[in-house]
């Protein structure tokens, strides 16, 4: 899969042009992001596949075409995303970014907690990868770059696990790019 690729596979589960256009400036604002984030983990001695990056960040909310970008069901957008490239024959790694790129990861204890309407299952990231696309996710809200505070803040509506989690990704993240 390559970027042209995989902004194909976006037009094709559009229902409509607005709808193409809305996540995918979302989703090339996190994939700039992301290749910032990953250039500097790279830089500072690390390995990241970056070519993965560049497809995976592109792809991470394609489920988004089948739930729209708010309301109940928005929630289900990673499990359906993963779905839908797991139907398409795309590597699993690529289905488990759009599972594990909601808020700071998800997972059993998440789900019980605030009675989230997912099956019952660990959707936190492993992943260097899986990181830092949902790091980058977390910092992009209404289209523009937030700052760690904010994305703190936002989530601290959900639940105190919200904050740690996110805490402790932006330490991995911060650390890993030797800042």
């Amino acid at each position: 899969m390559n970027e042209k690729q995989a902004i194909e596979l976006l037009k094709k589960y559009a229902p409509t042009e607005k709808d193409f256009k809305e996540v995918f400036a979302h989703a090339k604002l996190v994939q700039r992001l992301a290749l910032r984030i990953a250039e500097d983990i790279v830089c500072n001695g690390n390995h990241v596949d970056i070519k993965f990056i560049i497809t995976a960040s592109l792809l991470h909310d394609i489920g988004r075409f089948k739930t729209g970008i708010e309301g109940k069901d928005v929630i289900k957008h990673g499990i359906i995303g993963a779905e839908i490239l797991r139907k398409k024959g795309l590597d699993e790694k690529y289905a488990l970014v759009c599972e594990r790129h909601l808020g700071s990861g998800i997972d059993e204890q998440d789900i019980k907690e605030q009675n989230l309407d997912l099956p019952l299952k660990n959707y936190n990231p492993e992943t260097i990868e899986e990181k830092i696309i949902c790091y980058a996710d977390s910092l992009i809200y209404n289209n523009k770059e937030i700052t760690i505070e904010k994305v703190i803040e936002r989530y601290s509506k959900f639940s105190k696990r919200s904050v740690e989690k996110t805490k402790k990704i932006h330490n991995e993240i911060e650390n890993l790019r030797g800042k």
